[in-house]
């Protein structure tokens, strides 16, 4: 979400718009950030019992300073939740952006516990616009009291030109592997895809996966791994930013996404700006993003033998994987921010 702040920060400096980002001071930190936007920053609630209507108190303060026009909620709860108190006092119009994770539900069909439940319904029915980063989540929050003739889907971006700088014919002479990008957490679903590479090991024994990400399940998959007898075949490569992430997208001959739900993985677009296809579940928004066998391959969730079998079709079919890596491309070109940033101005503008 922070990185979506920032690149959507970035954009709408383009479109006539002047942001200024609303967070939390991080203690120990250095909190002055080297951008071509002001981050107001605040103390975190002394109070756990009032500590959403303390955030008031700064945020009023700062709009008595600069006198905000829109305010842009990024998640339904806290922030959309005081963004509506903040909305009955001001007259300042609301946006929120849900991103998937503030409003999963749990077995008994509530976000947290049912008075947050109850507080996001609300929120819901009180805000003058919501933007859902896809057609799943555009579903979740119109079930949550949305009004659905105020929800507009506007999907996460991407830079494009930050994406694509190796061509095939380089790939042709890198060692060929598999690319996993991502949190290592048990919703990723990465022990699926580590069982379904040890079952095309043996018909592609020089083949790599390529796992980049940290996170709690890290020693449980180097377990996994050594149990599986595909350790040799696998590096763990902690957290790659930048440069090395480009280079490390554009290097692989495709991505696997095996998580257990999305919103709309950002990923799925870096790979495609990358011409690199993509394997992932047919879970949340990845579906809005790949259309299997025009761009990539869904396959259910958990499903290892189905995952497996992708694999070996991408490995074994140089012409599908260049099929797919060139409508890969072509589908990315849609996510520039340049051209998101204009759907969330075109929203800005319907409360000016």
């Amino acid at each position: 979400m922070e990185e979506v702040i920032h690149n959507l920060s970035l954009a709408m400096l383009t479109e006539g718009c002047e942001p200024y980002v609303f967070a939390p001071r991080v203690r120990g930190r250095e909190n002055r950030l080297d951008v071509p936007y002001r981050v107001l920053r605040y103390s975190r609630p002394s109070s756990r019992r009032f500590g959403l209507r303390q955030l008031l108190i700064p945020l009023l303060w700062y709009h008595w300073k600069y006198k905000f026009d829109i305010l842009h909620c990024h998640g339904v709860y806290p922030a959309g939740y005081v963004g509506i108190s903040f909305r009955k006092i001001t007259g300042v119009p609301v946006v929120i952006t849900p991103h998937g994770g503030d409003i999963k539900k749990n077995q008994e069909g509530h976000i947290i516990n049912p008075k947050i439940t109850s507080r996001i319904k609300n929120t819901f029915s009180e805000t003058q616009a919501v933007t859902a980063i896809s057609s799943y989540v555009k579903g979740q929050v119109i079930n949550l009291n949305a009004d659905p003739d105020r929800v507009y889907l506007i999907p996460n971006g991407i830079w494009l030109n930050k994406f694509g700088s190796f061509t095939n014919e380089q790939k042709i002479h890198e060692k060929p592997y598999i690319l996993y990008l991502g949190r290592l957490v048990r919703l990723k679903g990465v022990d699926i895809l580590m069982q379904a590479f040890s079952r095309i090991i043996m018909q592609h024994p020089g083949i790599r996966l390529k796992i980049a990400g940290d996170g709690k399940e890290k020693d449980n998959l180097i377990r996994l791994g050594d149990n599986l007898g595909i350790a040799g075949n696998i590096d763990f490569l902690g957290v790659v930013r930048g440069y090395e992430k480009t280079q490390l997208l554009s290097g692989a001959l495709f991505l696997v996404l095996p998580s257990q739900r999305e919103g709309l993985p950002v990923v799925v677009l870096e790979a495609f700006a990358s011409r690199v296809p993509v394997v992932a579940s047919s879970v949340g928004g990845t579906s809005d993003i790949i259309k299997d066998d025009e761009n990539g391959f869904l396959v259910p969730y958990g499903d290892i033998e189905g995952f497996a079998n992708k694999f070996l079709l991408l490995l074994e079919n140089d012409l599908l994987r260049r099929k797919l890596a060139v409508n890969a491309s072509a589908t990315a070109s849609s996510y520039d921010w340049s051209k998101i940033a204009k759907q969330y101005a075109d929203v800005y503008r319907l409360f000016n």
